[in-house]
């Protein structure tokens, strides 16, 4: 293994970390949705487009697959969307997918849209 991509493994390693802390202080936000995991999953959306753009790709790798991957989490957002729907709650469990894939594909549009504003 080289030393180039050690160093990468240990910058996902850190910034995965980070993100997924960041994202367990997130999850405690509840309400008729799981605000917080989708306030994750749009934060790192946003994050997802901006570095998308990045000219620094080793810098971009670290942040988009550690920072952006611990913080956005599917398997939550997809466990509590199973769970609105097992108790009947059906409209909350629809509201969490449109919510979640929306909203998020329009945050990575909004990242982007930032970025190339900022590059230019």
């Amino acid at each position: 293994m080289s030393a180039e991509f050690s160093l990468l493994v240990f910058g996902v390693a850190v910034a995965g970390g980070l993100g997924a802390v960041l994202r367990l202080y997130l999850a405690q936000w509840q309400g008729k949705l799981p605000w917080g995991i989708l306030a994750g999953n749009l934060l790192a959306s946003v994050l997802v487009g901006l570095f998308s753009a990045s000219q620094i790709w080793f810098l971009a790798i670290i942040l988009i697959t550690g920072l952006a991957g611990g913080l956005s989490t599917f398997s939550s957002f997809a466990a509590q969307t199973v769970e609105f729907m097992r108790r009947g709650r059906i409209a909350q469990g629809l509201l969490n997918i449109l919510a979640n894939l929306l909203l998020s594909s329009t945050a990575v549009l909004l990242g982007q849209a930032l970025a190339t504003g900022l590059l230019k």
